[in-house]
């Protein structure tokens, strides 16, 4: 969980990122404790429902356009089963899941220092925009921007320096998040400062304030604190969304329409929209770039076509479901936490993503933790 923020950072030889080489070391653990222990945790309906997905992405790879691609994918997507269910396994209390979301949000501050680090050398990941090394400025905006409703919610349950330093967690992630200039991410980012709004009545007036000030701060941001380069750049997102090309992105989903009318039922094949999508965009003129979907829920419904995208859909509605099935404040934290999902991911590609994935852990323990719940899944 701290790995995931900035596991692209650090690379370990022949293995991946250090997030890929801890997670084989915990699920390789998980396995021989379940042995010992011989008791595993009854899966839920989103559970069987994550494994019927990757299922059905492993079986596109026969009719796939891109079969090397879908195979890569497809491996991915087991591995981040795995995590989604040692996560569902392990997180049997409310304790432990503060100490996932702990981990996870203390590895977003350690990712927003070295995007600090990498401002203050003028070490641009783009044209005057910044993030942590090996990440893409709107990837590395949106993964933060999904912490800091988490951060916010570990504010409110702790007391002493504890709240003082998630509150201040949230301000470091916000600024980084203004330094990659990503206009969804910032979007985003405004939606997770929702979640003060829902808990007002249970805050007690130094968290009342603590949050309106990280709130002005934000907003006084966009027009004065961040640096210029980024404010031009995030400023635009009107003009982008009433008359622009989304930099580009529409022509990428036409073409992606395009592509599923070829193959409406079946699908391209999981991975393989930018081998899809190439006899109307071509190749990008940048080595080693795809035109990828852009878009999450575009990129699931092309690659996997309907009955792909049907049971992605259902696996999210059951999630939604567990989320209105929660207590009153955990339903507002993990309501705005997939709402910052959603947002962010309208432009971006996560299906495979290990974010995407947690937030979907998340979500199962935390159902699973409600009175109700255990009522129902012993």
């Amino acid at each position: 969980m701290f790995t995931i923020p900035w596991e692209k950072s650090v690379w370990v030889p022949s293995i991946g990122s250090i997030a890929h080489f801890v997670g084989l070391a915990a699920f390789v653990a998980w396995v021989l404790a379940s042995i010992r222990r011989l008791d595993l945790r009854r899966p839920n309906a989103a559970l069987f429902l994550a494994v019927a997905f990757v299922l059905w992405s492993a079986l596109t790879y026969h009719w796939s356009y891109d079969r090397a691609a879908t195979r890569l994918r497809v491996l991915t997507l087991a591995e981040l089963l795995a995590m989604l269910w040692l996560i569902w396994d392990l997180c049997r209390g409310s304790e432990r899941q503060l100490q996932l979301i702990g981990a996870y949000v203390s590895g977003c501050v350690a990712a927003s220092l070295m995007a600090f680090w990498r401002y203050f050398h003028h070490s641009q990941t783009y044209y005057l925009r910044y993030a942590a090394r090996g990440f893409d400025p709107n990837d590395f905006g949106l993964i933060l921007a999904i912490a800091v409703p988490m951060a916010l919610w570990l504010g409110l349950h702790s007391r002493a320096w504890g709240r003082w330093f998630w509150l201040l967690s949230v301000a470091v992630m916000i600024s980084a998040v203004l330094l990659t200039a990503s206009r969804a991410a910032t979007i985003a980012t405004f939606v997770a400062m929702l979640f003060p709004v829902f808990t007002w009545r249970r805050a007690d007036w130094a968290y009342r304030i603590a949050t309106a000030v990280i709130a002005a701060g934000l907003a006084l941001s966009l027009v004065r604190f961040a640096p210029a380069p980024q404010r031009q750049r995030i400023a635009t997102v009107g003009t982008e969304i009433v008359s622009g090309t989304l930099h580009n992105r529409t022509r990428i989903w036409k073409a992606g329409f395009r592509a599923l009318r070829r193959r409406p039922v079946r699908g391209v094949g999981s991975g393989a929209y930018p081998k899809a999508v190439e006899p109307w965009l071509g190749k990008p003129g940048v080595p080693g770039f795809q035109y990828v979907a852009h878009n999450t829920f575009l990129s699931v419904l092309v690659e996997c076509g309907a009955i792909g995208f049907a049971i992605w859909s259902l696996l999210l509605a059951v999630l939604a479901f567990f989320v209105w099935s929660l207590p009153s404040p955990e339903r507002a934290l993990w309501a705005v936490v997939a709402s910052v999902w959603a947002v962010g991911v309208s432009t971006l590609t996560w299906e495979h993503y290990k974010a995407t994935w947690l937030i979907m852990a998340l979500i199962m323990t935390a159902w699973a933790h409600a009175g109700w719940a255990q009522r129902k899944c012993p």
